[in-house]
């Protein structure tokens, strides 16, 4: 069928038919990718009620992909209503054309990150997608090629290409919608035609019928967490992505947790913040090892799943020492969560890898106040001080020396983002000299995709999977591979021989554990609210019992925890969280909070979701005590981070 037809209304007739289905592909290709998507990761869907959940999710899905389509639309659209009337439907129709194939590049390419993104870090896109802005972009490509099917992405996306641009080419010939609306005569029939088209268009971008468009915090529809994640579309997702990014990381905008922060009482943020030691409660160690450990959670020192023997070394040095079981991270990234550790600010998602190298020292930075106590400072990593700017935060926070993988001659048997971890505990232990009093963070690397490192040469069992025993193999669906389970098993075995090592040569120590965050990796493909969120905190050394506490906690309570157990009575410090062993606190962590009660977590598209800790029941809640405890303090974090220390 030719393009060019003889009259103007032909024309237009024609184009608007080739622009309906131009419309309709690009929903059915949401629709299909969202399906896709669902039968991907079909084992973390809660099966009940799945037929109403499944409804709901692909309408409100539908709503979202409407107004995505008609972004692509809308040029193509606006030149069909004006270039007939100038007889250059041509321009129309190339318009059109070169959107459709816009459309099917980008969407396809969207659309298959956003299967791989949620592969890693269980959602659609969020503020992790910002993290490589200041990430080693060598490692992360190595990653993304050896862990992540590159090739058969490639394929994948091949075959979209071809099938969907074959498809358009054959359908630009076919006439059954052209001639169908042709049958419309009449100048009045003809405006009202137009006019509903506009109507049409104005609801399909806006995703809905009602006042207000369809908006973020109307998505989750059903009680199924991981259906939610389906229901925004990729590109919403992503401009989501940034606008919570620039809200949070512009300086120029208003603070995003409220004017809360003038409530406190001082007029600086560092005398809001200062405390004072009650006492010591343990002789003074001469050696504090302050060991972060990469993607650590909770969950292997749980009860019924210690036969899996994934964290055995910690478990007994968790039996040995103060266990602190509701303990959550600041943040869901690594460099964000160290940041915290070094500068004692809760994450208010500003990220300090390059704020905390131009800012003046934090009065909270943990490196100044310890060295006040007689200690040198040392930080160790097993990767390049290069990544996330490290060398450059540390450097200003205050620290006397730091060691990467290039003191241990920068190579790696196998590993991406590092050393391995045996290697990395081994500088440790050949630097520190046993006479002199020091404080030393340890961040690990090997439990990190693309998971490399050949732990079946280390003693991980090739069969390990057949040597379990049979009444736990029902926690075990294969969420987690061989090469991952390995993994964990040797991040583990390196603790625990540097541990043994340690203590031979440094026999007044104290050891202090903990993960940078929630592994994104469990046995199964349902894990609780705990256990995709606490992380381990465990303080063992010779002057310490053992004691399995649920203090609720978090990163930022690590240094007055650590200050009220050694420093002396009346010692100054300051500090935005506060010691693990005071009774009715509150753990804050990112978008989160912890209780002795429950966890209550806080985001943008729907109201405050409150867990039990002891049924881990779920509730929404329109606001609470802890809910604004967490935004005071990080009212107060975010103004200090990116205003400076006065208040007023």
């Amino acid at each position: 069928m030719s393009s060019i037809r003889k009259t103007k209304w032909e024309n237009f007739i024609l184009e608007i038919s080739n622009l309906i289905f131009f419309w309709f592909f690009s929903v059915c290709f949401f629709l299909a990718f969202r399906i896709a998507f669902i039968c991907i990761f079909f084992a973390e869907t809660n099966w009940d009620s799945f037929i109403l959940n499944i409804s709901q999710t692909l309408i409100t899905g539908f709503r979202f992909d409407t107004m995505v389509v008609s972004y692509f639309v809308i040029l193509p659209f606006l030149s069909t209503l004006i270039t007939p009337i100038f007889n250059k439907i041509e321009l129309a129709i190339l318009l059109r054309k070169s959107f459709q194939y816009i459309f099917i590049i980008l969407s396809t390419l969207i659309c298959s990150i956003t299967i791989n993104y949620y592969q890693e870090y269980n959602n659609q896109f969020n503020h992790f997608l910002f993290l490589g802005l200041y990430d080693d972009l060598y490692a992360v490509f190595k990653t993304i090629i050896t862990d992540y099917s590159i090739f058969l992405n490639l394929s994948v996306i091949s075959l979209i290409y071809y099938l969907s641009f074959k498809f358009l080419r054959y359908i630009e010939n076919k006439s059954l919608i052209f001639t169908f609306l042709l049958k419309i005569k009449g100048r009045i029939m003809k405006i009202i035609f137009v006019l509903l088209c506009l109507i049409l268009f104005t609801f399909s971008i806006r995703g809905s019928t009602e006042k207000r468009p369809i908006m973020r915090q109307w998505a989750y529809v059903t009680n199924d967490d991981f259906l939610n994640k389906t229901i925004i579309n990729p590109y919403k997702s992503l401009l989501y992505a940034i606008e919570d990014f620039n809200d949070l990381n512009i300086p120029s905008f208003k603070n995003p947790f409220g004017d809360s922060y003038k409530v406190w009482k001082e007029k600086t943020v560092c005398e809001n913040i200062k405390r004072k030691a009650k006492g010591a409660q343990i002789e003074k160690p001469k050696q504090i090892f302050i060991v972060v450990m990469e993607s650590y959670d909770s969950w292997p020192l749980e009860k019924k799943y210690l036969p899996f023997e994934l964290s055995k070394n910690l478990t007994e040095i968790s039996k040995k020492g103060l266990f602190f079981k509701n303990f959550i991270p600041s943040s869901e990234s690594t460099m964000n969560s160290i940041s915290s550790i070094i500068t004692g600010i809760p994450y208010s998602g500003v990220s300090q890898s390059q704020l905390g190298a131009i800012n003046p020292t934090y009065c909270s930075s943990i490196f100044n106040q310890i060295e006040k106590l007689g200690y040198s400072t040392n930080f160790f990593y097993g990767g390049l001080l290069s990544w996330q700017n490290l060398n450059n935060v540390f450097e200003n926070q205050g620290v006397d020396n730091m060691y990467s993988a290039i003191a241990k001659g920068g190579k790696t048997e196998s590993g991406v983002w590092g050393i391995e971890d045996e290697y990395l505990f081994e500088l440790v232990n050949e630097t520190i000299d046993p006479s002199s009093f020091s404080f030393n963070i340890i961040l690990t690397t090997s439990y990190h995709p693309p998971y490399s490192v050949d732990v079946i040469k280390k003693g991980f069992p090739k069969n390990y999977i057949d040597n379990l025993p049979k009444n736990i193999l029902k926690y075990y669906d294969g969420s987690m591979s061989l090469k991952e389970l390995g993994h964990l098993w040797y991040s583990d075995k390196c603790i625990g021989d540097f541990v043994r090592n340690a203590q031979l040569k440094f026999p007044n120590s104290l050891f202090l554990f903990t993960g940078d965050h929630y592994g994104r990796r469990f046995i199964n493909a349902k894990p609780n609210i705990l256990q995709k969120t606490c992380v381990p905190f465990i303080i063992y050394g010779n002057s310490i019992t053992d004691s399995i506490l649920n203090n609720p906690g978090s990163h930022i309570d690590i240094f007055p925890t650590l200050i009220e157990m050694i420093a002396p009575k009346g010692f100054s410090y300051y500090s935005f969280g506060e010691s693990l062993f005071k009774s009715k606190k509150i753990g804050f962590g990112e978008k989160r909070t912890i209780s002795t009660e429950n966890i209550e977590i806080y985001n943008k598209a729907q109201n405050t979701t409150s867990f039990s800790l002891k049924s881990l029941t779920k509730n929404k809640i329109d606001s609470s005590l802890n809910h604004e405890a967490y935004k005071k303090l990080n009212s107060l974090g975010w103004h200090y981070t990116l205003k400076g220390d006065s208040i007023y």
